[in-house]
């Protein structure tokens, strides 16, 4: 049987060395509103760590997007929800405040679907040459139709992560492998052609030492990258914006040979920005819809759609074999 005489001398020593009764009860009372202030002292803790986290990540976000407006770097937007998977956006940060993000886009109107829509953003940033590519989660709030321009308010991220941007290798065509190039504005809804006589001359074209009215910047297996001259886009029949579809014919030279390798890719402009340097230049970013590779010498077009990553699989060879030579030249 256990003996609570030891307890309670114990009791009565503190209740005299205090001036008042100590019970068991008391003491009960006394731990457990102790361990309610350490809880609450813990949770405050917690509760300030949180808060300085948050306010450092949107110290963080701001930073990132302030740099983004000064590099003027390109805002893609891409929607998430199954009506609208595939669709996208394109432009530039233009502000922020502590709740939104605008971008402005060169789109001629906006939908009001649009509103309420969770979307995907991704940008470039650039620090000592090195590029370093940034995505986060947002919502599009509003939208507001200005002249020549439809600005998108987007819900300012709790956070950006890092991410890896491109999904193909892309390289800056050396010029003896670059023999061509045409340019052809498709409008919309427009069959694509099934033979090269059908299309007349190219609105604009490149013919190495000859004729220099748009130039390659970079290619990979799901795009390109093109410079114009400002005052030539009006060549272009139907004017050029972001999704506008071009037809382009890149004449290129079999790397390890002189064969020619005509690639026909119909393209979908997904941005559209002012070289900084020359302000008379435009650079023309845009991603493969379809593609055909004939023959040298034939007049048939035979399409095919671009791969389920955008990719044109004999394109993506093609600038695989064209890196690893240049390699070897290079050692």
């Amino acid at each position: 049987m256990f003996d609570f005489l030891p307890i309670t001398q114990m009791l009565e020593g503190i209740s005299d060395l205090l001036g008042f009764e100590v019970s068991l009860e008391l003491i009960a009372a006394f731990v457990l509103a102790l361990a309610v202030v350490i809880y609450l002292a813990a949770s405050l803790r917690k509760r300030n760590t949180s808060m300085r986290n948050t306010r450092q990540r949107r110290r963080i976000v701001k930073e990132l997007l302030i740099k983004a407006i000064e590099q003027r770097s390109t805002f893609e937007i891409t929607f998430n929800s199954a009506d609208m998977q595939g669709r996208e956006l394109s432009g530039t940060c233009s502000s922020i405040d502590d709740d939104m993000v605008i971008v402005d886009t060169e789109l001629a109107h906006s939908l009001q679907s649009w509103i309420g829509e969770s979307v995907d953003v991704s940008f470039k940033l650039t620090y000592k040459d090195i590029a370093n590519y940034y995505r986060f989660p947002s919502e599009i709030l509003g939208t507001r139709d200005r002249p020549q321009k439809v600005s998108i308010e987007l819900t300012l991220p709790p956070h950006i992560l890092p991410a890896q941007k491109r999904n193909f290798m892309r390289i800056t065509p050396q010029p003896d492998h670059m023999l061509g190039m045409g340019l052809w504005a498709l409008q919309p809804g427009e069959p694509l052609p099934l033979n090269s006589t059908t299309l007349g001359s190219a609105a604009l074209s490149y013919r190495p030492g000859k004729l220099t009215q748009c130039s390659l910047l970079n290619l990979s297996a799901g795009g390109l990258r093109m410079e114009v001259p400002r005052e030539l886009l009006r060549q272009l029949p139907t004017g050029l914006t972001l999704e506008s579809q071009l037809l382009c014919l890149l004449l290129l030279r079999a790397p390890g040979s002189d064969d020619l390798m005509p690639f026909w890719l119909v393209c979908r402009v997904v941005s559209l920005a002012e070289d900084l340097e020359t302000l008379s230049n435009v650079i023309i970013s845009a991603k493969f819809k379809a593609w055909a590779l004939s023959d040298a010498g034939s007049s048939s077009i035979t399409w095919f759609p671009a791969g389920k990553s955008g990719e044109v699989t004999p394109l993506a060879s093609w600038v695989l074999r064209h890196h690893l030579e240049q390699g070897r030249i290079q050692e």
